[in-house]
């Protein structure tokens, strides 16, 4: 990761970053999503590897819709999402170990140990 450094943006647009169930609203015509937090500007790749990693999702087919609706190759989407992960489980460490600081909860720091070993594996 040092090495290659951080990836160059595919696309610029505003981010989320913390999408998960916990942070969508239902209603009757739409979703919306609350808990802006930790929003700012980014590539979309990271986005979409930060809700893969952090999710129990269909990576391909979200990668694939997502790049035929907003008009990017998917091959040319998939490689910056995968090109992106390290980064999402580091950051994800990251915060579990920000947490366990916070709390004291071991399950912090057992997710953060899980994030560490993950990035080792380059997983």
């Amino acid at each position: 990761m040092k090495k290659q450094g951080e990836p160059k943006p595919l696309r610029l647009a505003a981010l989320h970053m913390d999408i998960h169930a916990g942070n969508l609203v239902y209603q009757e015509q739409s979703i919306q999503l609350i808990d802006w937090e930790y929003a700012g500007d980014g590539d979309v790749a990271l986005e979409l590897a930060a809700i893969v990693t952090g999710n129990n999702i269909d990576s391909e087919s979200l990668i694939r819709t997502y790049a035929q609706m907003s008009h990017i190759q998917v091959d040319e989407l998939s490689r910056q999402v995968r090109r992106w992960r390290p980064w999402v489980i580091l950051l994800m460490a990251s915060w579990y170990e920000c947490r366990w600081q916070q709390t004291q909860d071991r399950t912090f720091l057992t997710l953060a140990d899980e994030a560490w070993c993950r990035l080792q594996r380059n997983d």
